[in-house]
């Protein structure tokens, strides 16, 4: 078909011999990023939500942080090359950083602060490490595992893998409760769809993810999550209905464009009927009663907010006046924007859009010439899309960042990092080639 993906030159860069060496790599790749999907180990060695509430789980982490610290070394040069193409992102984990110097939970933050720095290293060296064929295979086949986990929990062991106290019978796995099933497996569903498409040689694993993922987000009776898996597929399936032209691809464009207009209007003028087309009601199931109380305690400490990771701990004044006050255990803000707020301030807050805001430009041009771009854009509108109901944003050991900030990662190296699309010769049919491996 009319500009079909073909592979980039071969460098070193991208490029590593499959040797037995290079297959352990690969396991321990997909080892950590399960340690960091929160979708193996936290509910099975501890009850609290938060991912360093249980010791065992603080020790287990050192392994993974001495892993990505060693990476960090290896591909030294390449990492600082990349991140400086980065600086909102470089000022956003250097303002975590120093951030203990006005917290409220001084040591909290230091070691929480230490913890996002891993796992902002850990996502760089997976964007500058591998090729985009070789950690999307890595992830997808990480959510791979996740999701037959996940079904058989909730098929043999419902006590556990199903809700038992709130949302009755919605499915959860091995998560703590049904939105990360259902936000998790909304992200696998656009990973596996894109390599249905780009990675021929395993398009039957692939199609087999999305089916089990899709299905799994159908159990967990997320709406998010369903509205999640729409979004991603619609922008893959956007993005491939626009390649067939320049023509077709232009007219995709100014249709979005007048919907996304659409969509914008309906929402700010009759909120309401969004609402109730999804079956909810107006306050997000409580969530917007959290921001109106949150308001007032941003104000108290606009700039710098109270510190990495510190204002919901168990001895914060102000978060725990927060659950006095909604009468509710109130474990985060729900909202990534609003508790990056809490966190850093406003100063925080303008280096996460700011970097966003870059990351889905360069998605934006790469998408122009290239497959991967529309897979960023496909993530970055997940990740907008969660972000407001969830605290998913600059979370630390957490999947979802490792992976924002390895696409991010890919879409600053380009070109060098990103495999162009060659136009079809129009003598024979097209043929969709897999990306380079590593």
């Amino acid at each position: 078909m009319p500009g079909s993906q073909t592979v980039s030159a071969p460098n070193s860069y991208t490029m590593a011999p499959q040797t037995p060496v290079g297959r352990l790599e690969f396991a321990l790749l997909i080892v950590i990023l399960l340690i960091f999907s929160e979708g193996i180990l936290p509910r099975l060695v501890s009850s609290d939500q938060s991912s360093d509430g249980s010791p065992l789980l603080r020790y287990l982490w050192l392994p993974v942080y001495a892993v990505a610290f060693a990476g960090m070394l290896w591909k030294v040069k390449d990492i600082a090359r990349v991140s400086l193409r980065l600086p909102f992102l470089l000022g956003l984990i250097a303002v975590c950083a120093v951030s203990f110097t006005w917290s409220i939970e001084p040591g909290l933050t230091q070691r929480r602060s230490l913890a996002i720095f891993m796992t902002t290293i850990a996502g760089l060296y997976l964007g500058t490490r591998y090729s985009w064929q070789t950690m999307l295979r890595a992830i997808a086949l990480t959510w791979f595992i996740i999701a037959l986990s996940s079904f058989f929990t909730g098929l043999l062991s419902p006590s556990f893998g199903r809700m038992q106290e709130v949302h009755v019978g919605a499915w959860q796995g091995l998560f703590y409760e049904k939105n990360q099933l259902g936000g998790m497996m909304a992200r696998a569903a656009l990973f596996g769809a894109f390599l249905i498409i780009m990675d021929r040689k395993y398009r039957g694993y692939w199609a087999s993810l999305v089916l089990l993922s899709s299905g799994l987000v159908v159990l967990s009776t997320s709406m998010t999550a369903l509205l999640g898996l729409i979004l991603g597929l619609g922008v893959l399936g956007l993005g491939a209905w626009m390649k067939r032209g320049m023509l077709t691809g232009l007219a995709t464009l100014w249709v979005g464009v007048l919907m996304i207009a659409a969509g914008l209007a309906v929402l700010i003028f009759a909120p309401e009927l969004v609402f109730q087309l999804l079956g909810r009601d107006m306050t997000l199931t409580g969530r917007t009663d959290i921001w109106i109380a949150l308001v007032d305690y941003i104000e108290q400490r606009p700039l710098f907010g109270y510190g990495y990771g510190a204002f919901w701990s168990p001895d914060s004044d102000p978060g725990n006046w927060v659950r006095e006050t909604l009468q509710w255990d109130a474990p985060t803000a729900h909202n990534g924007w609003f508790e990056v707020t809490l966190a850093l301030g406003l100063v925080g807050l303008v280096l996460l859009i700011l970097d966003f805001l870059l990351t889905v430009i360069r998605a934006v041009l790469a998408s122009i010439g290239t497959w991967t771009g529309i897979l960023a854009l496909g993530y970055c509108a997940q990740f907008f899309l969660f972000s407001l109901s969830e605290s998913t944003s600059l979370q630390q050991n957490s999947i979802i960042w490792v992976l924002y900030v390895a696409i991010a990662a890919k879409l600053a190296m380009r070109p060098r990092g990103v495999a162009m699309i060659k136009p079809a010769q129009p003598s024979r049919r097209a043929v969709v080639r897999t990306l380079a491996p590593v």
